[in-house]
């Protein structure tokens, strides 16, 4: 089952809005094939898996597989099937798939059929794997991770807004990590308009996340650079509805679309709403880069599952621009709590995993 798990991994950031899984065969003790689900549209792992094999190769051998197999048709045909025919003896799973199409039925399938069921296996490692997944199918929102980098004392940016660069070059190589993980990647109309960024993947091999920007007026230069890359990483606007027209069709001429949010109050669009569109867009997993206002935001409407934050041995002093803006925490029994999952040292720099403690 380990081995499955380190086989869905190599789906991150392609699968969605299929979950992330991993099959490996086993015959008389020996792994004969290995496969994982490459990308939305593609063949399952399990398929894939099987596929590898011989003819009658896997007759009498073991399937792990760190998700229940699908057993409708989809994209491809039902995966139940694949192994029914392929003679597999006995199935191993992580965990049950909560899709309404599945939910204990391709288990059910497969028993039906004579064969081995055995599971859940490694459930708490095969749930935090398809994570965004399992919140989408219980919410239909993706899973949302807050991410940035700061000095020692907790500053973004200094008193110019000078951000380039807090951190070190090995960071930022984690940093464009998390896009490839990513389905998307989330910025303020504020970041975009002062960084003028690309928000694809440069430093590491990986496929760039699609890219969304939260403009409530259309600020966005339609000249902005992040329309380079716009066939290969499409661009989301989020924005109040009944845009102005002509500001609409210079944008969307550039490739972009545009998403109608409403306001929750002056200047701040309703986020809960915005994670439902993008969920519908097949997004499971976003990506929050800033800045202070947006993070801001995702923390006080208590709207995001996890921060990545790495912390630079730098001072910036009492000038520089907050990590967040206010939050509006008067007493220390007000501050949002949260637990440490991991932490490294990344270069000179101390990346920390954090979760919200409910």
């Amino acid at each position: 089952m380990q081995l499955a798990l380190r086989e869905a991994k190599r789906g991150f950031g392609a699968t969605s809005p299929n979950p992330r899984v991993g099959a490996v065969v086993v015959h008389e003790g020996r792994v004969i094939s290995r496969g994982y689900h490459r990308a939305f549209g593609t063949l399952h792992a399990e398929a894939q898996s099987l596929k590898r094999l011989p003819q009658g190769r896997a007759v009498g051998a073991t399937l792990y597989v760190n998700l229940e197999p699908c057993c409708h048709q989809g994209k491809t045909p039902p995966c139940t099937e694949a192994i029914i025919q392929s003679g597999i003896r006995r199935v191993v799973y992580g965990i049950r798939d909560p899709n309404p199409l599945v939910n204990g039925r391709g288990l059910q399938a497969l028993a039906a059929a004579g064969i081995e069921i055995q599971g859940p296996i490694l459930e708490e490692e095969a749930a935090e794997i398809n994570r965004g997944y399992l919140k989408f199918r219980q919410t239909g929102r993706p899973w949302v991770t807050l991410k940035w980098a700061q000095s020692l004392d907790g500053r973004i940016a200094a008193a110019t807004g000078d951000s380039r660069w807090i951190s070190g070059p090995e960071s930022l190589k984690l940093a464009h990590r998390l896009r490839a993980e990513n389905d998307a990647v989330l910025i303020g109309i504020n970041t975009a308009l002062a960084d003028d960024p690309q928000l694809t993947v440069r430093e590491v091999k990986g496929r760039n996340p699609r890219r969304v920007i939260l403009d409530a007026h259309l600020r966005l230069n339609p000249e902005a650079t992040l329309f380079r890359a716009a066939a290969q990483a499409p661009v989301f606007i989020a924005t109040q509805p009944y845009p102005p027209a002509e500001k609409t069709k210079l944008l969307e001429d550039r490739g972009c679309e545009l998403i109608w949010v409403p306001q929750m109050k002056k200047d701040e669009l309703d986020l809960g709403v915005l994670l439902d569109e993008l969920g519908q867009r097949g997004i499971l997993y976003l990506l929050v880069e800033g800045g202070s206002r947006v993070l801001a935001s995702f923390i006080r409407q208590n709207l995001f599952d996890e921060i990545v934050v790495v912390t630079a041995p730098v001072l910036l002093g009492g000038d520089g621009v907050p990590a967040t803006a206010s939050l509006g925490i008067e007493r220390i029994s007000q501050a949002v709590k949260l637990s440490v999952r991991k932490q490294k040292l990344v270069g000179q720099d101390m990346a920390s995993w954090l979760r919200p403690i409910s």
